[in-house]
């Protein structure tokens, strides 16, 4: 029985060392193709849109209040979104002139990092580019001359020329069959509508979304914002980005969450825009964003359901 054994061991254990030799070549190339595999799919992830810690941001340059550039200088609502929320991810932003209509291109052709210039977040954008927002909810309103009482209610815009620019959502949303009463005709800018309303009375209104018409009034007191008259639903202002920066996105998503739910946001809003505070007793409720907002519509495909 010893004897039995003993074989029975020996042969046992010379078994497992030759299987153990045949495995070892085996297991270091598994172990090389799993290195490789990694570095090749490292090198296909385009690197972070914060690793040098300066970012190239597309804003606004003409919007008093949300993002105007004045002795070289960018401010506004836009631009101190830009900077709390890149401090966040370890960043800070350098900014750049971009009109309403190349938002989309400067990012796509990358041009610019991250565009913040009142973006609103809508389903055909989410198909090209994602988004960490809203950072801000407003609806589209109508600024008109202050010394105009013809306008105080949503009939009485029947009829009225009222201007706006392109590639804004103020633009499709008046032309649509509800609001076809309406005289809507487009300028290439803001401030030519601003000039047709003021100088030119050519325009008996001008539309975009309220929070902006509220900073154009900021420096033209001459106009006003007519409260009750909104058109649309809700617009969602994100930080853009091109597609394929999945984690950079989900970092600003995380920073601008702990921005909204610190008091920074409603400080820089009321120090930005002074005009809605002053219209709108409760400002914070109609255009801080939910936290739910911003999970159902960051970095996203679609919105969430």
């Amino acid at each position: 029985m010893t004897i039995r054994t003993a074989r029975t061991g020996t042969t046992r254990g010379t078994t497992r060392a030759r299987r153990t030799a045949h495995r070892a070549p085996l297991v270091a190339a598994l172990l090389a193709l799993a290195a490789l595999t990694a570095t090749a799919c490292g090198a296909d992830q385009p690197p972070s849109l914060f690793a040098d810690g300066k970012v190239l941001v597309g804003t606004k340059n003409d919007q008093p209040g949300t993002a105007v550039v004045r002795n070289y200088k960018f401010s506004g609502f836009d631009t101190a979104v830009t900077r709390q929320v890149l401090k966040g991810v370890g960043a800070t932003p350098d900014f750049g002139i971009v009109p309403s209509e190349d938002r989309r291109s400067v990012l796509t052709d990358k041009t610019k990092d991250l565009v913040v210039a009142t973006y609103s977040i809508t389903v055909d954008r989410m198909k090209d580019l994602d988004f960490a927002g809203p950072y801000a909810t407003t609806y589209q309103g109508i600024m008109i001359r202050k010394n105009d009482h013809r306008i105080k209610k949503p009939d009485d815009v029947i009829g009225k020329r009222v201007c706006t620019w392109p590639g804004t959502t103020s633009v499709t949303t008046l032309e649509s069959p509800a609001y076809d009463r309406i005289v809507v005709y487009e300028q290439p800018d803001a401030s030519t509508c601003i000039n047709d309303l003021k100088v030119k009375k050519t325009a008996d209104a001008v539309s975009t979304d309220q929070m902006i018409l509220y900073g154009f009034t900021q420096e033209n007191p001459d106009l006003k914002v007519v409260p009750d008259i909104t058109y649309g639903s809700a617009n969602q202002y994100g930080i853009a980005m091109a597609k394929g920066h999945r984690e950079d996105c989900l970092k600003l998503r995380n920073a601008l969450r702990d921005y909204l739910a610190d008091n920074a946001w409603s400080q820089d809003f009321a120090t930005a825009l002074p005009s809605i505070p002053k219209a709108d007793a409760n400002w914070e409720t109609n255009f801080k964003p939910r936290p739910t907002t911003v999970d159902s519509l960051s970095c996203r495909d679609r919105p969430k359901t």
